[in-house]
């Protein structure tokens, strides 16, 4: 089960300038380009890298997606991160949690848990709104 979510953009840059950062920022990041045209780059996270890993990857990194730009004008460029996010995970946890509240007659515990669950989902969200064109623009 894979969640999708777009984050808009315009940036003072042309698109050719553009697409050079987001091929930086990929590289160094570790991820895979799989197709690239015009006006559009298709990544997926590259699991055969030397980068280490660490535990708030999940919260920091896309994972898969597609940036897709265009031109308009003034030099500016309309860009849009497409990525896919996998709930499977989380909705494994909520499931086990009502199981358990089920078996041992508690209504309350499956609802709190459940939003506590939520929460990672929402940070990623939030920080990846917040951070992924910052960065791409430092590269």
């Amino acid at each position: 089960m894979k969640f999708k979510y777009k984050i808009k953009e315009t940036l003072s840059l042309r698109a050719d300038v553009l697409e050079e950062k987001i091929s930086i920022y990929l590289r160094k990041n570790s991820y895979r380009i799989v197709e690239r045209g015009s006006g559009y780059i298709i990544f997926v996270e590259d699991e055969f890298s030397d980068r280490r890993k660490s535990r708030y990857d999940f919260n920091t990194r896309i994972g898969e997606g597609k940036f897709v730009f265009s031109n308009s004008v003034d030099h500016e460029t309309y860009v849009e991160l497409i990525y896919l996010t996998s709930l499977s995970y989380f909705a494994f946890l909520v499931i086990l949690v009502c199981a358990f509240g089920i078996y041992t007659n508690d209504i309350i515990m499956p609802v709190v848990f459940s939003f506590a669950l939520m929460i990672p989902i929402l940070h990623k969200i939030l920080y990846l709104n917040g951070h992924v064109f910052k960065e791409i623009m430092e590269c």
